[in-house]
């Protein structure tokens, strides 16, 4: 194994490169038992595997769209769509941090924390919107809801910039 590998490899860096490729194939398994389209079982490890290459690239774009893609086409509103959305938002987050050097850096501890407290703030909507898809239908909704959803989306994102920007300090 170590003659496939560079001389010097990081572990860190090998372990964030194996969730970039590995992650966005989790969320597709999360499908079955329900088989997804030829395409876009190939498509999401090739993808995720070239991402995981080179993880600076625009093909960074293709699982997530793929897998969520599929998602979305089949309207699958359970508690493995929340799992879907971490585990992408993991493989994006994993490639990032390993795009900010060559193979054989490892990660910084501070970066690391720096990208995982941004990534929990990322997920604090989830479960909100979730909820909404699951629980509102949008022809049945009381009068206020859609404004109260709006106040409540905008002070999320306020409350965010606020914690991302007193962590820069």
């Amino acid at each position: 194994m170590m003659r496939l590998l560079p001389p010097g490899v990081a572990a860190s860096a090998l372990a964030l490169r194996a969730a970039v490729l590995v992650l966005p194939c989790l969320a597709l398994v999360l499908a079955l038992p329900e088989v997804p389209h030829w395409a876009v079982s190939f498509g999401v490890p090739l993808s995720a595997a070239v991402w995981a290459r080179t993880p600076d690239h625009a093909i960074g774009v293709v699982p997530p769209v793929l897998v969520g893609g599929w998602w979305a086409s089949h309207g699958v509103v359970d508690w493995r769509l929340l799992l879907v959305a971490a585990l992408l938002l993991g493989a994006h987050v994993a490639a990032t941090l390993a795009s900010y050097g060559p193979v054989t850096l490892a990660l910084d501890p501070h970066l690391a924390r720096l990208w995982l407290g941004r990534a929990l703030l990322v997920l604090v909507p989830v479960p909100l919107a979730w909820l909404a898809v699951r629980g509102l239908d949008p022809a049945w909704a009381p009068p206020g809801t859609w404004l109260v959803t709006g106040v409540l989306t905008v002070v999320l994102l306020l409350v965010t910039a606020r914690l991302v920007r007193a962590e820069a300090r």
